[in-house]
């Protein structure tokens, strides 16, 4: 049986490239997730990875964002920060006002008390942090988004049916895409293969696609293990390809790329 490991470990790695950086062509990316705190910079052009750090949740201080912004003595030109919020309700950007509605009480359980916005999908995210994860992720200085409306901003729907898959300590990430639309973008309780062939199994059904016809590509500290477990049941199961998101040195080669995958495409 294979189950989903968790990071627990604090990581920090730099290109000695870094040295030479300038801040006005840098972007700093960080990502609050349920394992900890992520981030890294790179060059806003070319996409070079100059340092990555982890900050596990064991680690934090009282303000884990300002902790890991004061680690730089210039900030990059560019300042880029998501946080995962998987109790979200999506709608159409038209349908969304000012207000949180009432409404997201029944939905979500708790009333939302995150929203965010992606005007190039056309859709408003409506989530709700606990109060935890709502005091750890506030930021005096930057602007929050939802990870799901910068990675669909990133990613482009395919023709053919495809589920993107993000394997987190205990959920997964799904989008799924097909005639170059969203079909479905969720998040599910998982801690095992087979919660994960469950899920999988389950959208493909909802959706009507045969998984015989179906690519899925797979990213999360776990994804390597899972990889065998879904091939047979899928067309092809490939994991993240880093080429196409960024440039990695030989000095960053210790660096898991498929395990960030959301980072590098914030």
């Amino acid at each position: 049986m294979v189950t989903t490991k968790t990071l627990t470990v604090s990581q920090n790695n730099l290109d000695p490239a870094f040295a030479n950086a300038k801040a006005g062509e840098s972007t700093l990316s960080i990502l609050y997730q349920q394992d900890g705190l992520s981030f890294l910079v790179r060059h806003t052009t070319t996409r070079q990875i100059y340092l990555f750090g982890f900050h596990p949740r064991s680690s934090w201080g009282e303000n884990p964002i300002a902790d890991v912004l004061a680690g730089f003595q210039e900030l990059p030109g560019e300042v880029l920060y998501a946080i995962e919020a998987p109790h979200t309700v999506l709608i159409p950007e038209i349908m969304s006002g000012g207000e949180v509605p009432d409404w997201t009480a029944t939905a979500l359980g708790q009333k939302a008390n995150f929203m965010d916005l992606s005007s190039s999908n056309s859709m408003t995210f409506l989530s709700y942090l606990n109060e935890s994860d709502f005091r750890f992720s506030q930021s005096d200085t930057l602007v929050c988004r939802h990870n799901w409306a910068i990675q669909l901003e990133r990613i482009k729907p395919t023709s053919s049916p495809k589920l993107w898959v993000h394997v987190y300590a205990d959920s997964i990430q799904v989008f799924a895409g097909s005639a170059n639309k969203w079909q479905v973008i969720n998040s599910f309780p998982c801690s095992n293969e087979s919660e994960l062939l469950y899920h999988l199994g389950n959208v493909s059904e909802q959706l009507g696609w045969d998984r015989a016809a179906t690519v899925v590509e797979l990213s999360g500290y776990s994804a390597r293990a899972y990889k065998p477990v879904i091939e047979p049941y899928f067309s092809s199961v490939q994991l993240f390809k880093i080429q196409q998101w960024a440039k990695i040195s030989s000095a960053l080669s210790d660096f898991d790329a498929v395990a960030f995958a959301n980072l590098l495409r914030l």
